[in-house]
């Protein structure tokens, strides 16, 4: 193995653990974010070259291996356990206990899930959360012509509001998910697309999990163990960075004797 060889292992091993510190920052960056699912990184080793015929065998009889290269993320995992719920006062928040999501329309109609209850009226009526997408909700009255009345969101998503000694049910919020987590990609804003040709179910009355009003969801970050890993990630890098000096020096001194 040569000098740049040794270089490039290195490089590797700091490119991987600067993907690896944005990770754990953006989980404590994510902390009291509703919804929010923590996230972390595995790695894998490159071993992608051979040895040559150039270097020495340590026998006549042992053959060509890979040569460790260093590391890379080999995938960014997310955390879709369950967090804990906490009170609110305001009767258009609503958590998830179970597997499933909220869907919600973008500009554009597409849509997309989310485990951020945190909804809202806007100007028309409209359930929609802090980017302004519309809540999938199977409306049997529209939204802009609601009763008014005291809004109650059932477990099972049934929406009903409470006009005088009457109870209107105005409409149902399906939950959403796939059939497999990792279908989903993470569009960032707590929001996730799910990937083309991958099963979507759709359930209503509880089938993917009971929806409780005036709760969010806390976010699954666990403050101290993301904090121990930034040590660990920032001590790691800064070995690595000292062994790309050791092995730019080794290098310089070797090029000195070469001329």
């Amino acid at each position: 193995m040569n000098m740049n060889s040794l270089l490039s292992i290195n490089k590797s091993g700091l490119n991987g653990l600067q993907k690896s510190m944005d990770v754990v920052s953006n989980n404590i960056a994510n902390v009291n974010t509703v919804g929010y699912k923590s996230r972390d990184t595995s790695f894998q080793e490159l071993l992608n070259n051979q040895t040559t015929a150039q270097e020495v065998s340590l026998s006549p009889q042992a053959t060509n291996t890979a040569l460790n290269e260093g590391l890379e993320v080999n995938q960014e995992n997310i955390n879709f356990a369950q967090g804990s719920l906490q009170n609110t006062d305001s009767p258009y928040d609503m958590a998830i206990e179970g597997q499933g999501f909220f869907g919600v329309y973008d500009q554009n109609n597409n849509l997309l899930l989310t485990r951020d209850g945190d909804f809202h009226r806007n100007g028309n009526g409209e359930l929609v959360n802090q980017q302004g997408y519309r809540l999938s909700i199977d409306s049997s009255v529209p939204q802009n012509s609601w009763p008014k009345g005291n809004v109650r969101i059932d477990s099972n998503g049934s929406v009903n509001v409470q006009d005088g000694e009457r109870t209107v049910q105005v409409g149902r919020i399906p939950l959403y998910s796939p059939n497999n987590t990792n279908d989903l990609q993470s569009i960032g804003n707590n929001l996730y697309r799910v990937a083309n040709g991958a099963q979507l179910n759709t359930a209503f009355n509880g089938g993917l999990g009971s929806i409780q009003q005036y709760h969010l969801e806390n976010s699954t970050v666990d403050l101290s163990d993301s904090m121990s890993n930034m040590i660990i990630t920032q001590r790691a890098y800064g070995l690595n960075a000292k062994a790309v000096q050791a092995t730019d020096d080794m290098l310089s001194v070797v090029n000195k004797f070469s001329e």
